[in-house]
């Protein structure tokens, strides 16, 4: 219904479009590509000499600085009138081409157009979408290419680091329907951010999100699961059964009963409830829970044989094997 209307209407919508790189000449042709499309051009850093003819060819051509490069953004934000606005860098290849696709996506009733990568980090995305699961929704939230509707940061305050300002529009914004297209660099897009920085503005993310508090909760469940195994294998023993088969009950009925509360407690909003589906999750814990009992018991046995006390040792294990589970459990079993 949403495309059909904004089919209809035939009014002729405003584009901003942001630019930001450092070769000015690049600049100056990025903008004489996209002038059909652009009813303002912003560009972030210190002006230089544009062709007059280029900029005949749009209404605004203004340059911004501020303190930094999400400063300036942001500001750009602000004074902007444009219907639709879009970021783009000197990195970009084919950016007219882009800039018309992303413009026809909006039309057809996008909220938000993001520009996918072919080289990105793998890891860089798995940190993104455990500690930030609004950006699984996309293949590429560290995009620095993307165009929305205005109304998708409409009274919201977005306070992003450098570039990557799209976490902040996913974190915040006011947006349905989000689409890709594939997009090719000159280059790597080298961003300033330090990575201890970058970092600590995901947290700030993922406590916003939730997602440390869910951390909490999943080392609550785990704890209490251990407790039952011990308690379990204690019992067990007390009433005569082989170490071996008192050890697999007590290690089943610990995973059954960890998966049960983080099924109700921990990553309640996730899953569909379905019996099928259920059962799904189930068999992913297990697996999952049991490559962890590997890693743990081989940590183990490789620190003794270099030395290392047992107790000492085990905690190394327990330790590697839990971060395994959160990331299997957060990024497997309850993806979504």
């Amino acid at each position: 219904m949403r495309a059909r209307e904004i089919n209809k209407n035939k009014e002729v919508k405003k584009i901003t479009i942001i630019l930001h790189g450092k070769n000015p000449n690049i600049l100056c042709n990025i903008i004489d590509k996209v002038a059909e499309h652009a009813h303002e051009i912003f560009i972030i850093g210190k002006p230089f000499k544009v062709d007059e003819s280029i900029k005949n060819n749009i209404r605004n051509v203004k340059f911004i600085k501020e303190n930094d490069l999400a400063s300036s953004i942001i500001k750009c934000f602000e004074i902007s009138n444009g219907d639709y606005i879009a970021l783009l860098n000197d990195e970009l290849k084919n950016f007219e081409k882009c800039v018309a696709e992303m413009k026809e996506i909006i039309e057809n009733g996008a909220d938000l157009v993001i520009g996918k990568r072919k080289n990105k980090s793998s890891i860089a995305k798995i940190f993104v979408n455990l500690l930030f699961p609004k950006s699984r929704i996309v293949d590429d939230p560290l995009s620095e290419i993307f165009m929305f509707r205005r109304e998708v940061i409409k009274d919201i305050k977005i306070r992003p680091l450098g570039s990557k300002i799209l976490l902040e529009i996913l974190h915040k914004g006011k947006y349905e329907n989000v689409k890709e297209i594939p997009i090719h660099l000159k280059n790597a897009i080298k961003t300033k951010e330090s990575y201890s920085k970058y970092s600590r503005h995901l947290l700030k993310i993922a406590w916003k999100e939730g997602e440390i508090h869910r951390f909490f909760k999943f080392g609550i469940v785990g704890g209490s699961g251990v407790l039952l195994n011990e308690f379990l294998l204690w019992l067990l023993l007390k009433y005569n059964f082989f170490l071996i088969l008192a050890s697999l009950i007590s290690v089943e009925t610990s995973i059954l009963w960890t998966f049960l509360l983080n099924e109700l407690w921990t990553f309640k909003d996730r899953g569909q409830k379905k019996l099928k589906e259920y059962l799904k999750r189930l068999g992913k814990f297990n697996f999952a829970c049991l490559v962890g009992l590997s890693l743990n018991v081989i940590i183990l046995l490789m620190l003794v044989k270099i030395g290392i006390h047992p107790l000492k040792a085990n905690i190394v294990g327990i330790s590697v094997a839990f971060i395994w589970n959160f990331f299997a459990h957060n990024l497997w079993t309850w993806y979504e």
